[in-house]
């Protein structure tokens, strides 16, 4: 068995140093960039905007466990780990033998599946994670050392920051001690759906990736918005995940749910502050956006509820 350690740190140059002690620690393994000030400020700018940026539903993560718990309007991960589970066999061959970037890991169910797929072929990851919230992190981390303890003699190369998506640069994702010329960017759990603003998600999405390099996504299709509104709007989880996340703003007044059929997307209002937003996607539609990145669909997978799409970067 070897643990993640000094020796399992992915490297984005020679002189990164800033990990290379003993890594048994969540500070040791993941760099932090952000702070709480900066995420106050954000939500300062949100609220004169009318706008909430997505990453403030989840600074108090024990709230989203809540939701995962229980009833969860995402149909995430179950939705997803299936859909996961029934094609592994089409997916394991693509891509295996690639670095892992993941944008987000939440409760990480689906994202650990995949570095199992990794362990089981070859004994060997490379895994970068991305997430705003150290309680996920720390999650998912904790995941990785229980597949190493699974897979005898596995290795998992990691390394973690502790930031927005719009604060990683193209630099930090490249590990010059990496052993792939390959990488598969990995967004599950309808995480596209939080941006209101879809050409700036996918553009930090692809604005690393190289020709060649898979995005490998998961998202809610649109196929009932009435019981997906009613699924948000009678959850009480969930509106306790929203009104937390207003920090500098009176909670005199209830959440508005509505459906916005124009684009797609669940909305809650807190007056006249948009405060939380979630698309819902048509899949053709989806397959026509990403066309037009350059992105080719290898593999698309769907059920009633949620679709995982498989895409390849076709230039620079």
């Amino acid at each position: 068995m070897i643990p993640l350690n000094s020796n399992n740190l992915l490297r984005s140059s020679k002189s990164d140093n800033s990990l290379s002690n003993v890594l048994s620690q969540f500070n040791k393994l993941v760099i932090k960039k952000i702070d709480e000030d900066i995420l106050d400020e954000r939500i300062l700018v949100g609220v004169l905007n009318k706008t909430i940026p997505g990453e403030q539903w989840f600074r108090r993560p024990e709230n989203w466990y809540s939701i995962t718990a229980y009833t969860n309007p995402y149909k995430t991960p179950y939705s997803e780990l299936k859909i996961l589970f029934e094609h592994s066999k089409e997916l394991v061959p693509l891509i295996n033998k690639t670095l892992k970037i993941f944008y987000g890991v939440g409760i990480a169910d689906s994202e650990t599946l995949i570095i199992s797929w990794d362990l089981g072929k070859t004994k060997y990851s490379e895994v970068c994670a991305i997430d705003v919230a150290n309680d996920f992190l720390t999650g998912f981390i904790q995941s990785l050392r229980n597949l190493v303890l699974e897979y005898p003699s596995s290795k998992i190369m990691f390394k973690g920051y502790n930031n927005i998506f719009e604060e990683i640069k193209k630099e930090d994702l490249n590990f010059y001690n990496s052993r792939y010329t390959k990488s598969t960017y990995v967004c599950f759990g309808n995480t596209i759906g939080n941006y209101f603003n879809q050409k700036e998600i996918f553009d930090i999405l692809t604005r690393s990736m190289k020709r060649g390099d898979f995005l490998l996504i998961g998202f809610q299709l649109c196929r009932n918005p009435k019981k997906i509104l009613t699924q948000y709007s009678k959850n009480l989880h969930f509106e306790k995940f929203i009104l937390d996340s207003l920090k500098f703003v009176e909670k005199n007044k209830k959440l508005k749910w509505k459906f916005n059929q124009a684009e797609n997307r669940v909305e809650a209002w807190f007056g006249d502050i948009l405060a939380f937003q979630s698309k819902k996607y048509d899949l053709k539609e989806f397959l026509k956006f990403t066309k037009k990145l350059n992105l080719t669909p290898i593999k698309v997978f769907e059920d009633n509820e949620f679709a995982v799409v498989l895409l390849r970067k076709e230039n620079q």
